[in-house]
């Protein structure tokens, strides 16, 4: 058993019960836990492993993390969950958009988006019945990457594809509220119309329509080469991986897998439950951050060392370093000197 404190360096806690960051989502998961394992406390200083959860605004190299006085004091406990674009894993943890070429299993491991209260609330449970119109859909932004403009180029009836690129953002944040609910429901609606999930990668190498397909029990089509799956999820018994320089092979590949859609969308099912349902995810945070934990203690402190510096100090990402500390010092009004 450990005991786990949870906090931001965003702002500081107890946090109220409306507020929907990513601590509040994990403290609602840890009352929700099924597993009932881990538990945890108040007291950083009583607590077995610390977790910092960030929705991404604690810099492209956790500056925020890093000077925090928790992080300061117990950096050899602490972990980050961060579901940020990009990030570089400068501190040990779980990181949403890690690509291939970071991952390091005694240092950073891939994550999953938690739904925040922006996301659609309609996303629920809905098995496939068999009327489906649509073999597979899209609704997304066609500009976020290369390969979305490949996966409209795709031209078949039963492939539903909505480019929502001059529409989202707009509903999004100056939206009404019943203009912003109707988008939901027809994002939902056309996703439960489908046997498939198309899941092109976003902003960065992961998705949230890879765990939005997963909970309503839709077969993903992961299209992300740098992506690096979650460890410990069964991928291939409810989902399809397609190149990206394959898009146009969509069409024949959900031809010969379309007998397995229900039984697909199943596992998937089945899989956010045991991994990244309200009732999962705090354990299995908590799991991950654990065998990192041990994995390091068998290299030393000079290897944690080496993880914490690599993407500081080299040189191809110095200029991102510096735009990182600009857009921090813009939104946050100081300079985060570590």
């Amino acid at each position: 058993m450990a005991r786990v404190h949870i906090l931001s360096s965003s702002r500081p806690a107890p946090f109220d019960p409306f507020d929907h960051s990513g601590v509040f989502l994990f403290r609602l998961s840890a009352e929700l836990d099924r597993f009932g394992v881990h538990q945890l406390t108040e007291d950083p200083q009583d607590a077995d492993i610390v977790i910092f959860a960030e929705t991404g605004r604690c810099g492209d190299f956790a500056e925020r993390v890093r000077v925090h006085p928790v992080y300061r004091r117990f950096s050899e406990k602490c972990f980050l969950f961060d579901m940020g674009d990009g990030h570089f894993p400068v501190l040990p943890g779980v990181y949403t958009g890690l690509t291939k070429k970071l991952y390091r299993p005694d240092h950073s491991r891939t994550g999953f988006y938690q739904f925040i209260a922006e996301e659609n609330v309609f996303i629920t449970h809905r098995p496939l019945t068999g009327s489906e119109r649509y073999i597979a859909s899209f609704v997304g932004s066609s500009t976020n990457a290369a390969v979305r403009k490949q996966v409209f180029a795709l031209k078949r009836p039963d492939i539903l594809l909505e480019d929502t690129l001059d529409v989202s953002n707009r509903i999004r944040y100056r939206g009404e509220p019943n203009e912003r609910e109707r988008f939901w429901v027809h994002y939902a609606d056309t996703m439960a119309d489908s046997k498939f999930a198309l899941c092109p990668r976003g902003l960065s190498a992961n998705t949230i329509r890879l765990f939005e397909a997963m909970k309503m029990g839709r077969a993903p089509v992961i299209l992300s080469d740098e992506w690096h799956k979650i460890d410990g999820v069964n991928w291939n018994s409810f989902s399809l991986t397609v190149a990206e320089r394959d898009v146009h092979s969509i069409p024949e590949i959900l031809d010969r897998n379309a007998d397995r859609a229900k039984e697909m969308g199943e596992c998937a099912r089945r899989e956010w439950e045991r991994c990244f349902s309200e009732q999962s995810r705090f354990h299995w945070v908590v799991e991950q951050c654990l065998d990192i934990r041990q994995r390091r203690q068998q290299h030393g402190r000079l290897h944690h060392w080496y993880r914490h510096l690599q993407h500081i100090v080299a040189p191809r990402n110095w200029r991102q370093y510096l735009h990182s500390k600009v857009i921090l010092y813009r939104t946050q009004g100081r300079i985060y000197w570590r």
